[in-house]
């Protein structure tokens, strides 16, 4: 197994945790903690600290105060294609990010002196006829201090398992448990910071 989008490295943990152990099965038990710990930070945080390309889609707004925003329910870092529900393909010069100024981005506002507006599909359906293709994610890598609340969760976890791991101990991303008290304090305070409320 391989760590897929982990916010430390196999190597920054054994040197984090001071441990030399070595072999298939420490490293499979280390892989899948830290995949775990990573995946327990995404759902505590509502984020992926890693970018991701895809599309999502959005329905028409209906906010007659704000009708020409369209808010994000993802982190969104840049666009490759943003589509209307008429299937008009929007140019970047039509619209700004919200933040203006920093990422990861939480909505797209169509200009005031633009001449788009979000609207239905050519069956007049308004729900999810508003694509969004791009980079999606908080940042394109994990920052420091998510890797480190990574690091000291991932060595919590790695002392209730036990260092001397053998090929009978099987824990896998999706069965790695996470309990409080594998939590410490500030980890938790970074993962409260972090955490999207939008």
């Amino acid at each position: 197994m391989t760590i897929a989008n982990g916010y430390c490295t196999e190597a920054e943990f054994k040197l984090y945790a001071d441990t030399s152990s070595t072999g298939a099965s420490a490293t499979a038990v280390i892989e899948d903690i830290i995949e775990g710990v990573s995946r327990f930070i995404d759902g505590e945080t509502g984020r992926k600290f890693y970018s991701s390309t895809g599309t999502r889609y959005y329905s028409v707004p209906d906010d007659l105060d704000n009708p020409r925003l369209l808010m994000l329910d993802a982190d969104l870092l840049s666009i490759t294609t943003l589509t209307n529900g008429d299937d008009a393909t929007i140019a970047a010069t039509e619209y700004n990010f919200l933040p203006k100024n920093w990422t990861p981005y939480y909505a797209i506002k169509l200009k005031e002196g633009s001449s788009y507006v979000w609207t239905y599909d050519s069956d007049g359906n308004t729900e999810y006829v508003i694509s969004v293709a791009g980079a999606w994610g908080f940042s394109a890598t994990a920052p420091h201090d998510i890797r480190q609340a990574c690091l000291s969760i991932a060595h919590k976890a790695w002392k209730r398992f036990g260092e001397n791991a053998t090929t009978d101990t099987i824990i896998t991303a999706g069965g790695v448990v996470i309990t409080p008290r594998d939590v410490p304090a500030t980890a938790a305070r970074t993962l409260r910071y972090y955490r999207r409320w939008l």
